[in-house]
Protein backbone atom coordinates (compact mmCIF):
# COMPACT_ATOMS: atom_id res chain seq x y z
CA UNK A 1 0.00 0.00 0.00
CA UNK A 2 2.96 2.12 0.63
CA UNK A 3 4.00 1.65 -2.43
CA UNK A 4 1.22 2.79 -4.42
CA UNK A 5 0.48 5.46 -2.89
CA UNK A 6 4.29 6.61 -3.59
CA UNK A 7 3.46 5.77 -7.08
CA UNK A 8 0.04 7.89 -6.98
CA UNK A 9 1.88 11.03 -5.89
CA UNK A 10 4.64 10.95 -8.34
CA UNK A 11 1.70 10.72 -10.95
CA UNK A 12 0.01 13.75 -9.43
CA UNK A 13 2.82 15.90 -9.35
CA UNK A 14 3.81 14.96 -12.57
CA UNK A 15 0.56 16.12 -13.90
CA UNK A 16 0.48 19.28 -12.13
CA UNK A 17 4.10 19.69 -13.30
CA UNK A 18 2.90 19.27 -16.79
CA UNK A 19 -0.14 21.84 -16.40
CA UNK A 20 1.25 24.55 -14.67
CA UNK A 21 1.85 27.88 -16.11
CA UNK A 22 5.56 28.44 -16.26
CA UNK A 23 6.66 31.94 -16.67
CA UNK A 24 10.18 30.76 -18.18
CA UNK A 25 9.38 28.66 -20.66
CA UNK A 26 9.60 30.10 -24.61
CA UNK A 27 8.38 27.13 -26.89
CA UNK A 28 10.06 26.55 -30.16
CA UNK A 29 8.11 29.00 -32.11
CA UNK A 30 5.77 26.34 -33.14
CA UNK A 31 8.27 24.77 -35.57
CA UNK A 32 7.94 21.64 -33.83
CA UNK A 33 11.48 20.81 -33.59
CA UNK A 34 11.54 19.80 -30.20
CA UNK A 35 8.33 19.24 -29.35
CA UNK A 36 5.53 16.46 -29.21
CA UNK A 37 7.00 12.82 -30.18
CA UNK A 38 5.01 11.44 -33.09
CA UNK A 39 7.20 8.74 -33.22
CA UNK A 40 4.85 5.49 -33.33
CA UNK A 41 1.69 7.66 -35.07
CA UNK A 42 0.58 6.08 -37.61
CA UNK A 43 -1.67 7.82 -39.79
CA UNK A 44 -3.99 6.38 -42.88
CA UNK A 45 -3.65 8.56 -46.17
CA UNK A 46 -5.27 5.94 -48.07
CA UNK A 47 -7.77 7.15 -50.68
CA UNK A 48 -7.28 11.12 -49.66
CA UNK A 49 -6.85 12.86 -52.51
CA UNK A 50 -5.32 17.03 -52.24
CA UNK A 51 -5.25 19.35 -55.19
CA UNK A 52 -2.17 21.30 -54.83
CA UNK A 53 -2.55 22.53 -58.37
CA UNK A 54 -3.37 26.02 -57.05
CA UNK A 55 -4.62 28.20 -53.79
CA UNK A 56 -8.31 27.86 -53.19
CA UNK A 57 -9.19 26.43 -56.31
CA UNK A 58 -7.00 29.34 -58.24
CA UNK A 59 -7.57 28.74 -62.20
CA UNK A 60 -6.93 30.84 -65.32
CA UNK A 61 -9.38 31.74 -68.26
CA UNK A 62 -10.23 29.01 -70.48
CA UNK A 63 -9.74 26.27 -67.58
CA UNK A 64 -12.33 23.97 -66.86
CA UNK A 65 -12.18 20.47 -64.21
CA UNK A 66 -14.94 18.55 -63.28
CA UNK A 67 -16.75 18.92 -59.82
CA UNK A 68 -17.21 15.50 -58.96
CA UNK A 69 -19.67 13.47 -61.41
CA UNK A 70 -22.63 15.89 -61.20
CA UNK A 71 -21.36 19.03 -62.86
CA UNK A 72 -18.69 20.99 -64.70
CA UNK A 73 -16.54 23.66 -63.62
CA UNK A 74 -15.38 26.63 -65.69
CA UNK A 75 -12.54 29.30 -64.51
CA UNK A 76 -14.76 32.53 -63.40
CA UNK A 77 -12.45 35.63 -62.02
CA UNK A 78 -9.70 33.19 -60.92
CA UNK A 79 -12.09 31.05 -59.38
CA UNK A 80 -13.93 27.70 -60.51
CA UNK A 81 -17.72 28.33 -60.84
CA UNK A 82 -20.32 25.24 -61.88
CA UNK A 83 -20.63 25.94 -65.32
CA UNK A 84 -23.68 23.10 -65.94
CA UNK A 85 -25.39 20.48 -64.19
CA UNK A 86 -25.06 17.47 -66.05
CA UNK A 87 -28.90 16.46 -67.04
CA UNK A 88 -30.16 13.12 -65.44
CA UNK A 89 -28.64 10.37 -67.21
CA UNK A 90 -25.36 11.96 -68.18
CA UNK A 91 -22.36 12.84 -66.13
CA UNK A 92 -19.13 14.78 -66.19
CA UNK A 93 -15.88 13.48 -67.79
CA UNK A 94 -13.18 15.08 -69.26
CA UNK A 95 -14.06 18.48 -67.84
CA UNK A 96 -17.57 18.38 -69.70
CA UNK A 97 -20.88 16.52 -69.00
CA UNK A 98 -20.64 13.51 -71.23
CA UNK A 99 -23.72 12.28 -73.43
CA UNK A 100 -26.34 10.76 -71.82
CA UNK A 101 -25.87 6.38 -71.01
CA UNK A 102 -28.23 4.59 -73.09
CA UNK A 103 -31.48 3.61 -71.75
CA UNK A 104 -32.95 0.35 -72.82
CA UNK A 105 -36.91 1.04 -73.93
CA UNK A 106 -36.29 4.50 -74.24
CA UNK A 107 -35.31 6.96 -76.76
CA UNK A 108 -32.68 8.17 -73.72
CA UNK A 109 -29.42 8.28 -75.09
CA UNK A 110 -30.13 8.17 -78.14
CA UNK A 111 -28.84 10.97 -81.11
CA UNK A 112 -31.15 13.38 -82.55
CA UNK A 113 -29.38 14.92 -85.05
CA UNK A 114 -29.02 12.14 -87.00
CA UNK A 115 -31.15 13.08 -89.49
CA UNK A 116 -29.16 16.46 -91.04
CA UNK A 117 -29.29 18.66 -87.78
CA UNK A 118 -30.72 18.46 -84.37
CA UNK A 119 -34.15 18.27 -84.02
CA UNK A 120 -36.57 18.41 -81.22
CA UNK A 121 -39.07 15.82 -82.65
CA UNK A 122 -36.59 12.75 -82.71
CA UNK A 123 -36.67 12.21 -79.07
CA UNK A 124 -40.24 12.82 -79.10
CA UNK A 125 -41.68 9.35 -80.32
CA UNK A 126 -42.97 9.28 -76.71
CA UNK A 127 -44.68 12.08 -76.04
CA UNK A 128 -45.36 11.57 -72.66
CA UNK A 129 -41.48 10.76 -71.92
CA UNK A 130 -40.36 14.13 -71.41
CA UNK A 131 -37.32 14.05 -73.39
CA UNK A 132 -35.62 16.75 -74.94
CA UNK A 133 -33.01 17.10 -77.75
CA UNK A 134 -29.40 18.34 -75.88
CA UNK A 135 -26.57 19.59 -76.76
CA UNK A 136 -23.08 17.75 -75.36
CA UNK A 137 -19.54 18.63 -76.38
CA UNK A 138 -17.10 16.52 -77.48
CA UNK A 139 -13.98 17.42 -75.63
CA UNK A 140 -11.47 16.40 -78.49
CA UNK A 141 -13.33 19.05 -80.85
CA UNK A 142 -15.10 21.19 -78.72
CA UNK A 143 -18.22 20.47 -81.45
CA UNK A 144 -21.65 20.12 -80.60
CA UNK A 145 -23.39 16.26 -80.66
CA UNK A 146 -26.91 15.93 -79.69
CA UNK A 147 -28.77 13.51 -77.84
CA UNK A 148 -32.07 12.94 -76.27
CA UNK A 149 -32.22 13.00 -71.95
CA UNK A 150 -34.85 13.60 -69.98
CA UNK A 151 -35.70 17.49 -69.63
CA UNK A 152 -33.78 19.78 -67.64
CA UNK A 153 -36.11 22.87 -66.73
CA UNK A 154 -39.63 23.46 -67.51
CA UNK A 155 -39.64 25.77 -70.15
CA UNK A 156 -39.72 25.67 -74.05
CA UNK A 157 -40.05 28.00 -76.71
CA UNK A 158 -41.38 30.49 -76.73
CA UNK A 159 -41.04 30.95 -72.69
CA UNK A 160 -38.91 33.26 -71.63
CA UNK A 161 -35.23 32.44 -70.65
CA UNK A 162 -32.39 33.89 -68.55
CA UNK A 163 -30.36 30.57 -67.98
CA UNK A 164 -29.70 27.23 -69.84
CA UNK A 165 -31.91 25.67 -66.41
CA UNK A 166 -34.53 27.10 -66.90
CA UNK A 167 -35.63 25.28 -70.62
CA UNK A 168 -36.13 21.76 -71.26
CA UNK A 169 -33.26 21.50 -73.82
CA UNK A 170 -31.15 22.78 -70.86
CA UNK A 171 -30.32 25.39 -73.22
CA UNK A 172 -31.14 29.26 -73.55
CA UNK A 173 -30.56 31.19 -76.11
CA UNK A 174 -29.74 34.51 -74.32
CA UNK A 175 -29.43 37.07 -76.95
CA UNK A 176 -33.22 35.29 -78.40
CA UNK A 177 -34.24 35.63 -74.55
CA UNK A 178 -36.07 32.31 -75.45
CA UNK A 179 -35.97 28.61 -74.56
CA UNK A 180 -33.66 26.79 -77.25
CA UNK A 181 -35.80 23.85 -79.28
CA UNK A 182 -33.68 22.61 -82.09
CA UNK A 183 -35.52 22.59 -85.55
CA UNK A 184 -34.90 21.61 -89.00
CA UNK A 185 -37.75 23.35 -90.68
CA UNK A 186 -40.16 25.59 -89.87
CA UNK A 187 -43.10 22.92 -89.98
CA UNK A 188 -41.00 21.68 -86.32
CA UNK A 189 -41.91 24.71 -84.78
CA UNK A 190 -45.88 25.21 -86.01
CA UNK A 191 -47.41 22.31 -83.69
CA UNK A 192 -50.58 23.04 -82.23
CA UNK A 193 -51.33 26.14 -84.51
CA UNK A 194 -48.06 28.01 -83.47
CA UNK A 195 -46.82 30.76 -85.67
CA UNK A 196 -43.05 30.25 -84.42
CA UNK A 197 -40.30 29.31 -87.25
CA UNK A 198 -36.58 27.63 -87.63
CA UNK A 199 -34.48 30.23 -87.05
CA UNK A 200 -30.17 30.89 -86.85
CA UNK A 201 -29.83 31.44 -83.45
CA UNK A 202 -26.89 31.55 -80.82
CA UNK A 203 -26.30 29.34 -78.04
CA UNK A 204 -23.76 28.85 -75.88
CA UNK A 205 -23.17 25.99 -73.60
CA UNK A 206 -20.60 24.62 -71.39
CA UNK A 207 -18.07 27.62 -73.10
CA UNK A 208 -18.63 26.79 -77.00
CA UNK A 209 -20.61 29.43 -78.33
CA UNK A 210 -22.36 28.19 -82.08
CA UNK A 211 -24.88 29.19 -84.18
CA UNK A 212 -27.85 26.58 -84.51
CA UNK A 213 -31.15 25.81 -85.56
CA UNK A 214 -33.95 26.80 -83.02
CA UNK A 215 -37.57 27.77 -82.96
CA UNK A 216 -38.59 31.45 -82.07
Amino acid sequence: MKFLAIVAAGALASTIGCTAHNPNYTGDGGGGASGGDLAGVSVDLAGVSVDLSGPMGACSPGDRKCAGSAASDRCEGGMFVVDRACPASSACASNYCAPPTAMFGTQIGARCDANGGAQQLQCMASPTANLSCQPFVDPSTKNLRWFCDSAVGAGRVPVHCTKNGDCRSGVCAVKAGVCFDACLRDQDCQLAASTLTCQSLEITIEGVTVTAKGCA
